[in-house]
């Protein structure tokens, strides 16, 4: 009996042990999982909780404020993860691109973004996303006016192979990944190509507008950036790589693990989203400009909106052969048009500006309520330039352009006008010229400057066809009672020859 007790009390001491060794694990276990948890929650994902600040430049890929509103390809995806992660997105631009390494490590900002290519050196300095897209870099040519005429014009003149290069220059940014491609083709090849490296100040959208207006020969860019430049310049011949294809990342420095898991987690749900391509090709899949025609105009009928047109533009004050060609050039007269941005039926009004003349995003497609919001956004922008334009003879213009690209640029090009002693009353070859100059840092980045880079080619292009248009609308609905019928009239868009002026101010 004594032996069986014994038995009996040793089972139940060998079973405590066990049961106190196991616990002792679990609490082990326990407690290494509450530090991980508690370590992943004091380990900051952002510099400042709940906000990520992004260091962009001003370009027409990454980051600008048209219309009001900002808009991007990295802007549009960077604000898409902070909303999925509760956080606020705060852009830095950084003035001159050549720094936002150096500035992102400097603990300026979480992340740089902009179109930056994946290189061997910037791999030394900072650690990358996971890509984004893909691109390759491509020789910007000219295609002269006989190369388009003639295959052998064009053989003999257009570089189509790296080879080629020999001989040729080439200018390029100093501290692009294009100058380290340029090099390396040298030393992999044995050519000379004479490689300019031109001041950091003189980006990409300046070098490819050297080289369709003919200032230089040969320029270098990735092939995404320069197929959106060949919207505004046509006779640009993109299809020579000099490079396979390269990534497109956003750049972190060492040791964001944090942040880095994160963006490459969320990015790995979201790069192959129909959203995600939505956003791509809203800026990377523009075609060049096509030949352009004006609606046929018979016994002086431009649309089937004509009576609308004409009663809209009585009570602003508009010939209506303007606003027409306004329209025209906004929505070719189909109310059923919508732009990626949002902007929507005969005028092209975004939502937000429909609100502030009284029509919801819902009415925008109908057309009379479409044109009350539009008309209402001329006549607010009307009394702004009536204020401030001592001659009025331009301001129809002023108001286009306007109404095109948003009242911010245009002062600012204003502005810029005044600074480099142009005439700020007047549109074309004065404050138009300006405006275009916005698409270079040394203009958007001026001190007289509140709104940053702008596509200044797009709204010079677009006061000018809206000119125009006009012009033949009044030719050919003047005196055309009669019952004369009047042909389609093509032309092809206007390559707007417009020097941006380098004169040094006088403080």
């Amino acid at each position: 009996m004594q032996n069986k007790s014994l038995l009996t009390y040793l089972i139940v001491v060998l079973a405590s042990l066990l049961l106190i060794g196991c616990s002792s694990d679990n609490d082990a276990d326990s407690l290494a999982l509450n530090d991980t948890q508690i370590d992943s929650v004091s380990t900051p994902l952002t510099q400042v909780p709940g906000k990520l600040t992004v260091l962009m430049d001003n370009n027409i890929a990454s980051y600008y404020i048209m219309k009001g509103q900002p808009r991007g390809f990295d802007y549009e995806i960077l604000n898409w993860y902070c909303k999925d992660h509760g956080l606020e997105l705060d852009v830095k631009v950084i003035p001159n691109f050549d720094f936002i390494l150096d500035s992102l490590l400097a603990g300026n900002g979480d992340l740089a973004a902009g179109n930056l290519t994946i290189t061997g050196d910037r791999l030394r300095r900072v650690d990358f996303t996971s890509p984004l897209h893909y691109t390759r870099q491509v020789l910007v040519q000219r295609l002269t006016a006989e190369a388009r005429r003639s295959r052998a014009a064009r053989k003999e003149w257009l570089v189509d192979h790296v080879l080629e290069l020999e001989g040729r220059q080439v200018h390029v940014n100093r501290t692009s990944s294009f100058a380290e491609r340029l090099y390396n083709i040298v030393r992999e090849n044995g050519i000379q190509v004479d490689v300019v490296e031109v001041a950091s100040d003189v980006g990409y959208s300046r070098l490819l507008e050297m080289v369709a207006e003919g200032e230089i020969d040969l320029t270098v860019a990735d092939e995404n950036i320069a197929r959106m430049h060949r919207v505004f310049y046509p006779n640009l011949d993109i299809n020579t790589p000099i490079s396979l294809t390269q990534a497109i990342a956003w750049a972190l420095p060492p040791e964001k693990d944090s942040l880095m898991l994160s963006i490459n987690t969320w990015l790995d749900t979201k790069v192959n989203s129909s959203r995600y391509n939505i956003i791509y090709n809203k800026y990377f899949s523009s075609n060049p400009r096509r030949n352009e025609s004006i609606r046929e105009i018979r016994n002086g009928h431009i649309s089937s909106f004509d009576g609308m047109i004409q009663d809209r533009a009585e009570e602003i004050g508009w010939d209506w052969r303007l606003l027409a060609a306004l329209i025209h050039q906004e929505s070719r007269f189909n109310p059923d048009a919508k732009s990626p941005f949002g902007a929507t039926g005969l005028m092209q009004v975004m939502p937000t500006t429909g609100e502030r003349f009284g029509v919801t995003p819902d009415e925008l497609h109908i057309p009379s309520r479409n044109m009350q919001a539009g008309t209402g956004f001329i006549v607010w922008l009307e009394r702004y330039w009536r204020r401030k334009l001592t001659d009025t003879t331009d301001m129809d213009k002023f108001v286009l352009a306007s109404y095109n690209v948003g009242l911010g640029h245009v002062i600012d090009a204003r502005n810029l006008a005044e600074k480099y002693n142009l005439k700020t009353d007047v549109w074309f070859d004065q404050v138009e010229v300006m405006l275009k100059n916005k698409m270079l840092p040394k203009y958007y980045n001026d001190p007289v400057v509140d709104h940053g880079y702008c596509r200044g080619a797009e709204p010079v292009h677009y006061v000018r066809n809206i000119m125009r248009t006009y012009q033949y609308y009044v030719e050919f609905t003047d005196n055309n009672s009669e019952g004369n019928d009047v042909a389609w009239i093509s032309f092809p868009t206007e390559e707007v020859e417009l020097e941006l002026v380098t004169l040094s101010s006088e403080e």
